[in-house]
């Protein structure tokens, strides 16, 4: 039996819903890193232990953003299919329809949209024993997660779901409740709890690092500056860079090639792939990147002009490369002209002005004990006036 997945990426929403986009400064959650790997990332994993044999992936990422979001796919293996939200449908229908066409028994759809931890082995069981010829996957609260089985020989239910948005079904057949971790990404906060569960211990969501001391983990080639601190529990990615006297404290996460300068404080906040944050700062219930500041309590996000404070590194390696050694380049001329500088300069003493370098006359007194000199030695002479302070006063 030949089962393929089609994973729906940034997925437009249906024409009436009130449901909102789960994206972030046009990002999709899906996309974005949580305690070192992305939600893709760590669905892709379980979808192959699964034994699906291909995994085809559909995406709609606004122009802004998919620069980021291209290479975070590179790195899942996925074949991808990029959509502008018109075609985005009609493409899962396609992508469907050659499926049933290359002999697919089976197809699991599934919308990216919710973090869910399923066991795709007893979805399938249930789907063949129930003889369904489409089963709905559902929370324990009865909510759908946007997670299909279809027959590939159903193309029929497979359009009417696709047309609708992944609203409507044509047969319900009885439905597979998940009993894992469950967490919409609706909203930001949705994405920082899902973090926050992680480092708790509360879902499946492991650091992907090494625990450096008791509740914090360290990505591989993560430099922390010895007089930064990091009080658990906390997470910092792979290449990120904590400068000193940062603090790094209360379940936040600082992700993959991210920068907090000196003196920074980031509290219950998540610093997303490839942000600088600048120095002397102090970030709170905050989710930080794409030059942009969400802020969780309050609601709100908030744009960022000045990249002193918050800026993003290239997303490309050889970008980050070219920039780090044309900063060094310009940096080191300077380092050598102060260097030579040093080594040729000497110091000299400045000329005292003359009055300085002999003694005035009229304070010339006859040595001591001289011929005809009538001051004894151990007595002042008569006319040195003697003064004593007394107090502090």
């Amino acid at each position: 039996m030949e089962l393929k997945a089609l994973i729906l990426v940034g997925a437009p929403v249906a024409h009436g819903s009130s449901a909102a986009p789960e994206m972030l400064s046009g990002v999709p959650f899906a996309c974005l890193d949580v305690l070192g790997a992305t939600v893709l990332e760590r669905i892709a994993q379980r979808l192959r232990a699964a034994g699906i044999s291909q995994l085809s992936l559909i995406t709609n990422a606004s122009t802004d953003a998919r620069a980021y979001v291209e290479d975070v796919l590179h790195k899942t293996g996925f074949d991808v299919i990029s959509e502008t939200s018109d075609r985005f449908w009609q493409s899962a229908e396609d992508t469907f329809e050659q499926f049933r066409q290359h002999g697919t028994d089976m197809v699991l759809i599934l919308n990216l949209g919710p973090y869910v931890e399923l066991d795709y082995e007893d979805l399938i069981q249930h789907h063949i024993t129930n003889r369904c010829r489409m089963t709905t996957v559902t929370g324990p609260d009865g909510a759908g997660l946007g997670t299909f089985v279809v027959d590939a020989s159903r193309r029929g239910d497979a359009a009417t779901l696709f047309r609708s948005g992944l609203q409507r079904v044509r047969d319900d057949c009885e439905r597979f409740v998940a009993r894992g971790h469950v967490n919409l990404l609706r909203s930001a906060s949705d994405f920082r709890r899902l973090a926050i569960d992680g480092l708790l211990e509360k879902n499946a969501v492991r650091p992907v690092g090494r625990e450096v001391k008791p509740g914090v983990w360290a990505g591989h080639g993560a430099l922390i500056h010895r007089k930064a601190r990091l009080l658990a529990p906390a997470f910092i990615g792979a290449y990120s860079n904590v400068r000193a006297a940062a603090l790094i404290t209360r379940n936040s996460v600082i992700e993959h090639h991210a920068e907090v300068d000196c003196g920074t404080v980031v509290e219950n906040s998540t610093i997303l792939p490839y942000t600088y944050v600048g120095a002397g700062l102090d970030v709170m219930h905050s989710i930080v990147g794409f030059h942009s500041i969400s802020h969780l309590v309050r609601d709100v996000a908030v744009e960022i002009q000045d990249r002193k404070l918050v800026g993003t590194a290239p997303t490309r390696t050889v970008f980050r490369t070219l920039g780090s050694a044309a900063a060094y380049f310009v940096v080191l001329p300077k380092k050598v002209y102060r260097g030579l500088w040093a080594r040729v300069r000497k110091i000299r003493p400045a000329p005292l002005p003359e009055t300085q370098e002999a003694p005035p006359t009229d304070l010339a007194t006859p040595e001591l004990n001289e011929p005809g000199s009538d001051q004894q030695v151990g007595e002042f002479p008569a006319n040195f006036a003697v003064v004593r302070r007394y107090g502090e006063h």
